[in-house]
């Protein structure tokens, strides 16, 4: 039958159709390791030899993603409560940005051959795409994975991302960046097919989902303020402060390298190698860590674990010292990373999944965005990028004592107002 994916002549079992459910869920992370990587890579040289050395002109262009972002993911998250309700699903907003991300990874590399308008194009195209699908498809995770397998859903997720990420940041070193975003679009179509064809999501949520606008996404984050639901408070605040560290460590650790340790920056890239590494490694354990004791715990372990990681790196004398740590950490860091969301939306029924999933990734949004300034602003009070590993601890440190808000038994699988059945 279309939309299942047949493995034998008997029915599946639940436990065999729910790690297929995650197989295929996770090729959304894909997704964001094949884009992600790249576009980091790539769109600012280009930004900058369209605009030239105007570096306020290139800061304009360049915030065209976080615009559409702060547009797109509430409006997104929204509309498809509004389409779940009326039984045309989620899933086709996760394909429609899926298919413009890929058109818009298919013409960048030429845009710049249009001068910065032909550039801006591919962007809006692009982020367009990438920011269209991002709450659709959060939701349609819970949706569409069992409760007692979304920890092993986002643990899929995660590894995806972290194993394209270095797929694609090696492609586009060794055969540059119009065959790897040629690659990359062909890729995000493959994972487009693979949501259309496997996917199955389950019947309407109800019509009391219809009604859902834009304003459910400023009632939603009131209640959360307010601590309506038990714990969601104290995991946005986690999430943030998760969201935070990961962002002193990527924009920041280049500086903190070549300063402290005397190198050059290429020496310095074996740290994200070691990130990204760890990355992959840690996900999958991450999720069967949840299932087996709980996503508050494997979240209070990984935050743990994390600062402690992190505390022995600002000891450390060499880049070779610091590579299995820095690995460590990022296994670490999958703890709360894979288990933070299947916490958060457990409570949550699904004719709201679609805006309290854009309220969870505007939170994330935040951490990012008050990173870097906030970190810049420490590095000059330090006077030295040095204390990069101690704040980095702080940071978890506190993320760790907000989890401890979380009541016992909150948000954990099958606690929840609804389930979800198989989906493949």
């Amino acid at each position: 039958m279309p939309g299942i994916v047949e493995t034998s002549s008997t029915p599946p079992g639940p436990a065999r159709t729910a790690y297929a459910a995650c197989a295929v869920v996770g090729l959304g992370g894909l997704f964001a390791g094949v884009t992600g990587p790249l576009l980091s890579t790539f769109v600012p040289p280009l930004v900058r030899d369209a605009l030239g050395d105007h570096r306020t002109a290139i800061g304009a262009v360049m915030a065209i993603d976080n615009v559409l972002l702060l547009l797109l993911v509430p409006w997104a998250g929204a509309a498809s409560d509004r389409a779940s309700a009326r039984g045309r699903g989620r899933l086709p907003m996760v394909l429609a940005g899926f298919g413009l991300a890929a058109a818009g990874m298919a013409i960048f590399p030429w845009s710049a051959r249009f001068g910065i308008g032909g550039l801006i194009v591919a962007i809006v195209v692009l982020y367009t795409g990438v920011n269209l699908q991002r709450s659709p498809f959060q939701a349609l995770v819970a949706d569409v994975v069992p409760s007692r397998s979304r920890s092993l859903a986002t643990a899929s997720v995660t590894f995806q991302m972290c194993v394209g990420a270095i797929v694609f940041l090696m492609l586009g070193r060794m055969l540059g960046m119009q065959p790897a975003f040629l690659i990359a679009a062909v890729t995000v179509l493959g994972i487009a097919a693979a949501f259309a064809i496997g996917l199955r999501e389950p019947p309407a949520a109800g019509p009391q989902a219809a009604a859902t606008t834009f304003r459910s996404l400023l009632e939603a984050g009131w209640a959360a303020a307010r601590g309506v639901v038990p714990g969601m408070r104290a995991i946005f605040i986690a999430s943030l402060l998760l969201q935070l560290t990961f962002q002193t460590f990527a924009t920041w650790y280049a500086l903190h390298g070549t300063e402290r340790f005397g190198v050059r920056p290429e020496d310095v890239t074996i740290g994200f190698i070691a990130w990204a590494v760890g990355g992959v490694a840690g996900a999958l354990p991450a999720g069967a860590i949840g299932v087996r004791f709980g996503r508050r715990t494997a979240m209070l372990l990984g935050f743990a674990a994390m600062a402690g990681c992190l505390l022995a790196l600002d000891r450390v004398t060499s880049p070779a010292a610091a590579t299995p740590l820095l690995a460590l950490a990022s296994a670490s860091w999958t703890l709360p990373t894979v288990n933070a969301y299947p916490l958060f939306v457990e409570p949550i029924p699904r004719a709201r999944r679609g805006v309290l999933a854009a309220l969870f990734l505007l939170c994330l949004a935040l951490g990012g965005a008050i990173g870097d300034p906030l970190n810049g602003s420490l590095f000059d009070l330090f006077g030295s990028y040095r204390p990069l590993f101690r704040m980095m601890a702080a940071y978890t440190a506190l993320a760790f004592v907000s989890v401890l808000f979380v009541p016992r038994g909150a948000g954990e699988a099958d606690t929840g107002p609804d389930g979800a059945p198989p989906a493949v």
